[in-house]
């Protein structure tokens, strides 16, 4: 059952800059902030940045990471990550208790919504493919594997299809029965990732919420339209009794431009998309360099 939508309203206007004080709650993406690209199927994440994330929270700051990742791809992250609690993933449409392996809260889409967009996508590009995760697995359709793109989201181990990816000549013929899916995706490779981003959300309006999270690859991640990170991540502080301007968050790709928004402070790595590195409080260093971990290192010397 999901939990009621809460309300998201940005912090107050504040000079842009890095924090100014110790944050009661440090809200981090992963894929590209904390794990560089090379480690995604591993989910490899640096010493020095487990070292401050662990700092942060013996030091009494909630942590929480927020990701586009499905529940699928977080279980190599248990060791490093499991002292934060749970995680909010699919951009936002599910809260997941990494130790206990536990949904605790989904907002999956109307599955007529999705077949809706689906056709009004495929007519604005018929060389598009299609793709959804339900709780359950990945479900696409057989256009979408591509042995390359597959390597790097880590969808094939040792030449094989990884677990719970699920294949069909079309979508509808691999999909279990009332599907519940909490994020919809999209391939193509005849246009630009921010170019078709952007005629994508022109094309669907306000159907559903439309953004991209792979540098390199054009792979549209939807959801519903009132779901991503932001918005979950503010209901989560508000059960904590965190206010927005209390949180510092950490991010690279468009997917956490709402996020970035939302928070007392936004922090970009220097590695990130362009649109995030003009929309931060402050930048930080590389995903590669430890950027993160230098800023945590840096706000727990704060009062």
């Amino acid at each position: 059952m999901s939990r009621p939508e809460p309300t998201y309203e940005p912090a107050p206007p504040a000079p842009a800059g890095p924090a100014l004080r110790r944050p009661r709650m440090i809200a981090s993406d992963l894929d590209g902030t904390i794990i560089g690209y090379d480690h995604t199927r591993t989910g490899l994440i640096s010493p020095r940045t487990v070292e401050a994330f662990q700092a942060a929270h013996d030091a009494g700051i909630q942590v929480v990471f927020v990701t586009g990742r499905p529940i699928r791809w977080l279980t190599p992250l248990t060791e490093a990550l499991g002292h934060a609690g749970p995680i909010i993933c699919s951009n936002g449409a599910v809260i997941y208790d990494l130790v206990r392996e536990t949904v605790l809260d989904s907002k999956p889409m109307d599955f007529e919504t999705v077949l809706q967009a689906r056709e009004m996508i495929a007519t604005l590009d018929p060389s598009a493919s299609f793709g959804v995760e339900t709780l359950e697995g990945f479900h696409l359709d057989a256009a979408f594997v591509d042995r390359q793109d597959a390597e790097v989201t880590g969808d094939l181990v040792s030449g094989e299809l990884a677990a719970g990816v699920h294949v069909a000549p079309r979508l509808d013929e691999v999909l279990p029965e009332d599907p519940a899916v909490v994020k919809f995706l999209v391939k193509t490779r005849s246009h630009e990732p921010d170019a078709f981003l952007a005629e994508v959300r022109d094309l669907l309006g306000d159907l559903l919420a439309v953004t991209h999270s792979a540098p390199g690859m054009t792979l549209l991640e939807l959801s519903r339209p009132e779901v991503n990170k932001a918005t979950t991540l503010a209901g989560f502080a508000a059960e904590h009794g965190i206010s927005a301007s209390e949180v510092v968050a950490f991010g690279d790709m468009p997917n956490d431009l709402e996020m970035i928004h939302w928070a007392g402070t936004g922090y970009a790595v220097a590695s990130g998309h362009p649109a995030l590195l003009a929309a931060a409080d402050a930048t930080t260093g590389a995903c590669d360099d430890d950027g993160v971990a230098q800023a945590i290192e840096h706000l727990l010397t704060l009062d």
